[in-house]
C-alpha cells in the first residue's frame, strides 16, 4: 500500500510539477517576449484579474481604476479602456468630443462599450449624432443598485440635461448578487475560475478544443456570423422564475431612486432596455430550436416590467427589441459570433435608434 501511495504520489508531482514550471514562467516573462497568441492569453488573464485595472470600492463594490489606459485582446476582438474622466478613487470612459455635459450614461458593459474601442460604442456614436457631448459612466459587471450609486457619486454632480439608464437581462442577478454584498454574504470562490484567471495550461488546454466540439455549444443564426448559447435560451435572465419577482423588486427600486434622482437636477430620465442576443435572434432559430420554446414566454417578462414601471411613473423608456429584431431579419450581425456584447456595427445601430427616439420626444 506504502508503494502504490508513494508512485501516486509521483506521478501526481510529475503532472503537477511541469505546469507550476509552465505557469510560472509565463507569468514572469514580459508580454512581449512570449509567442503572439501566448501573449494575448496572457494579457486577457491580466485582465480579468481585479488588482489590476479594478479596485474594491466600499460603495460601489468595484470600480475601474483611475488613469486606466490598457489593451485588452479577445479572441473576437481587441479595444482599448482609457479613463478619460478620472476621479481621485475611480475612472470612466468618460466623454469624447469636449465641451459642456449635455447626459450622462450609465450601466454595465453594454453602456460601457465592451469589446470595441470608445469612438465605436453606442454612447459616442450618439454624442455626435446628437452633437452633445454625453459623459460614459458606465463599467462592465455592474447592476442597478451600481447604476444608482454611479448616478449619486459622480453623475449628479456633472449637471447633466438627460440620463440614459441601461438594463439588460442580467441586471437581476446582479441586484441578488448586489444585496448579498450589502448583506455581507460572501460568494464562494469558484475552482474553475480560478484556473480560468491563473493557469496558463488550462487555458491552453481549453482553446485546444475541436471546432465540431466548440461548434456544437451553439446554435448558428443562418445568415450572420452570429451564435447563440443554448443554456441562455433555457434560462433568459440568469435567475429562477422563483426569484425573478425578487429581483425586480430590487431592481425596480433602483430605477425609481434614480428617477428621483433626476428630477431633483430637473434632467430627463431615459430608461433604455438592451436586450439579449438571443431575444434578438431567437425569430431566426425558433423553427429549429424547439426544444426550447419556453423562452418564447420568457423573453419579454423583463422588458414588459420595465415597460410597466415606465407608464407608472410617466417617464421615458425606449425597449430597443423590436428595433434591434428587424435588423436582425435582415440578416445584419450586430453582436459579436460568441461574445454576448455588440460590435461595431450593433453600437451603431443602437445609437441610431436612440437617436431617433429622442427626436420624436423633442428631447433633442
Amino acid at each position: 500500500m506504502k508503494k502504490f501511495v508513494g508512485n501516486a504520489v509521483l506521478v501526481l508531482l510529475g503532472i503537477v510539477f511541469p505546469i507550476v514550471v509552465v505557469d510560472v514562467t509565463v507569468w514572469f516573462l514580459p508580454t512581449d517576449l512570449l509567442p503572439g497568441a501566448l501573449g494575448n492569453l496572457k494579457q486577457r488573464m491580466e485582465a480579468s484579474q481585479t488588482p489590476k485595472y479594478w479596485r474594491a470600492d466600499a460603495y460601489l463594490r468595484s470600480v475601474i481604476r483611475p488613469g486606466t489606459d490598457a489593451m485588452f485582446v479577445g479572441d473576437e476582438f481587441s479595444f482599448r479602456t482609457k479613463t478619460h474622466l478620472n476621479f481621485p478613487d475611480a475612472g470612466f470612459r468618460g466623454g469624447s468630443l469636449g465641451g459642456p455635459i449635455w447626459g450622462i450614461a450609465v450601466g454595465d458593459s453594454f453602456t460601457f462599450g465592451c469589446c470595441v474601442n470608445q469612438e465605436k460604442s453606442w454612447v459616442t456614436h450618439l454624442a455626435n449624432l446628437a452633437h452633445h457631448e454625453i459623459a460614459n459612466l458606465g463599467i462592465p459587471g455592474h447592476g442597478p443598485q451600481q447604476y444608482t450609486r454611479t448616478l449619486e457619486k459622480y453623475g449628479l454632480q456633472l449637471k447633466p440635461k438627460v440620463v440614459f439608464y441601461g438594463l439588460y437581462t442580467n441586471d437581476l442577478a446582479d441586484s441578488i448578487s448586489f444585496d448579498e454584498w450589502l448583506k455581507g454574504h460572501k460568494k464562494p470562490i469558484s475552482f474553475k475560475r480560478f484556473l480560468k484567471q491563473h493557469s496558463v495550461v488550462y487555458n491552453l488546454l481549453r482553446s485546444l478544443r475541436s471546432p465540431d466540439d466548440t461548434n456544437s455549444r451553439y446554435i448558428d443564426v443562418q445568415g450572420t456570423a452570429v451564435k447563440l448559447v443554448p443554456g441562455k435560451l433555457r434560462d433568459p435572465f440568469e435567475v429562477t422564475p422563483r426569484v425573478f419577482d425578487t429581483a425586480w423588486a430590487l431592481t425596480a427600486r433602483q430605477i425609481e431612486r434614480a428617477i428621483a434622482d433626476t428630477k431633483r437636477i430637473d434632467a430627463t430620465f431615459v430608461l433604455l432596455y438592451f436586450p439579449s442576443k438571443e431575444e434578438v435572434y431567437w425569430d431566426s432559430v425558433k423553427d429549429e430550436a424547439k426544444r426550447y420554446r419556453s423562452f418564447e414566454e420568457q423573453r419579454g417578462k423583463l422588458s414588459r416590467a420595465a415597460g410597466a414601471l415606465c407608464a407608472s411613473d410617466r417617464i421615458l423608456c425606449l425597449d430597443l427589441t423590436a428595433a434591434l429584431q428587424r435588423r436582425a431579419l435582415q440578416r445584419q450581425s450586430l453582436y459579436y459570433p460568441i461574445d454576448i456584447h455588440w460590435n461595431e456595427q450593433g453600437n451603431h445601430a443602437v445609437a441610431e435608434e436612440i437617436y431617433r427616439f429622442l427626436l420624436g420626444k423633442n428631447i433633442i
